[in-house]
């Protein structure tokens, strides 16, 4: 006897599945300030400062500023929560998580006056996710989301002229994905079934900066990121399936390899940072962040069960490209402890109409204060942040209703200079004392 294919409404239950799955792949966005203390603690306005290690991210041309071998590592412990209201005024939140990013930078001039060498590991896009109820109003479009990014960033940068500095770096980058909805399987007399896909993949791009000091007070900077592709290959699987789909299946459960490739935007970024006196410093950043490559994603599946209407599928994101605009100050209190505070405004690529529980991001604020310390040759740097996210409410074919958010973040970074010079360690400054100071009267205050 030959097996009818099912009614068109059951087909529908596992595409709008697969639908909800691979709609949002990712709900970490750059600018989060997680690639160290003194830049966090400055609203992240750190492309024309530049002047730790930590400048492997932010800027690579500014490594040139550091003398001897640098050491400057540290973690950041960060806090998201969601909410979700429908137009019922039915609400939940989700699940509290900690995230805690790393980041590892060292760097070294090899006793050159004019290059320098780094080598930066951190998360560029974070760490984070959400974690809803999987019996609550949004299961059947998300109940869980995570996205891991690891940068491994070796640099190269040269002082092309005492005023100028450039700086190249190869980007490796890994990403793992994991995403989880409920499916509704109510129209077989059935409980919810699981649907899970999760992947891992690595890609390759690069990074350049460009740093000057045209005056004793100003210094200017431009810094690229390219456009890195990542196949995240791994696999789908869906549990509970309902009994008069397991026959199509070939049983309760089904598993298949499972692939999508993601492409992580070009981030432009252009600075300048004002020191009208050796105690303070001003600065300015803009960001450009191409999420239109988030146009479209397609779940490649490598086994399909049509009649079963489970396949290949293409989903438009339509995100839009964001630009972030940062301000932060450093005031340098004594002579081993500085003071610090920023903000960044930031849009959001996600448009109404694909905006759902899995990515509900929003246009935020971001606040911080900071504190460093210097004792020889240690440096301690701390900071806190805060993230309000504007409430959004969409009336969309995803999830309607009102998404609020709200981030914290923690961090901490300690450095270490090998072989700093013996007038830093008795200044004991409060960061790390660019060359410049003393290699080009005519630069840096």
């Amino acid at each position: 006897m030959t097996r009818s294919p099912p009614r068109p409404g059951r087909r529908w239950i596992v595409i709008l599945a697969l639908v909800c799955l691979i709609v949002f792949p990712t709900s970490a966005l750059s600018g989060t300030p997680v690639h160290g203390a003194k830049a966090a603690s400055m609203g992240t306005a750190f492309v024309a400062v530049a002047d730790d290690p930590s400048a492997i991210t932010h800027n690579p041309a500014g490594i040139t500023l550091l003398d001897g071998t640098n050491l400057y590592n540290g973690l950041t412990v960060f806090l998201l929560s969601s909410s979700f209201k429908n137009p019922e005024a039915q609400s939940e939140s989700t699940q509290p998580q900690v995230f805690l990013p790393p980041t590892f930078y060292l760097t070294s001039d090899l006793g050159t006056d004019n290059l320098a060498f780094g080598l930066g590991v951190y998360s560029l896009y974070g760490i984070g996710g959400r974690k809803w109820s999987q019996t609550g109003l949004t299961r059947y479009v998300s109940t869980d989301t995570l996205i891991g990014t690891l940068h491994i960033n070796p640099t190269v940068a040269w002082r092309v002229l005492p005023q100028v500095s450039v700086g190249l770096g190869l980007d490796v980058l890994y990403a793992v994905n994991r995403m989880v909805n409920m499916v509704d399987q109510s129209f077989f007399g059935a409980p919810d079934g699981k649907l899970r896909f999760t992947g891992d993949g690595f890609g390759v791009g690069y990074n350049l900066g460009i740093l000057l000091f045209p005056g004793k007070k100003f210094s200017f900077a431009f810094a690229y990121r390219s456009e890195i592709r990542v196949k995240q290959r791994g696999g789908l699987d869906l549990e509970s399936i309902a009994p008069p789909l397991q026959p199509l299946f070939g049983g309760d459960s089904f598993s298949t390899g499972a692939s999508i490739v993601t492409r992580f935007p070009h981030i432009f970024s252009w600075g300048m940072a004002f020191r009208p006196n050796p105690r303070w410093t001003f600065a300015l950043d803009v960001e450009w962040v191409r999420w239109s490559s988030f146009n479209r994603l397609t779940l490649d599946l490598d086994q399909e069960v049509l009649a079963a209407g489970l396949s290949d599928l293409t989903s438009t994101l339509n995100w839009g490209d964001t630009v972030l605009v940062k301000v932060g100050a450093d005031y340098r209190w004594r002579d081993h402890v500085s003071f610090r505070g920023g903000y960044t405004y930031q849009t959001t690529p996600v448009p109404d109409h694909t905006l759902g529980p899995a990515s509900p991001e929003a246009v935020f604020h971001y606040l911080s204060l900071g504190v460093g310390y210097t004792w020889r040759r240690w440096v301690f740097d701390g900071f806190y942040g805060l993230s309000l996210f504007h409430p959004r409410t969409v009336d969309n074919p995803v999830l309607s209703g009102t998404y609020k958010n709200i981030a914290h973040y923690f961090g901490l970074s300690i450095g270490y200079r090998f072989n700093a010079p013996q007038k830093n360690q008795e200044s004991g400054t409060a960061h790390f004392r660019p060359v410049i100071h003393h290699r080009q009267s005519s630069s840096l205050p």
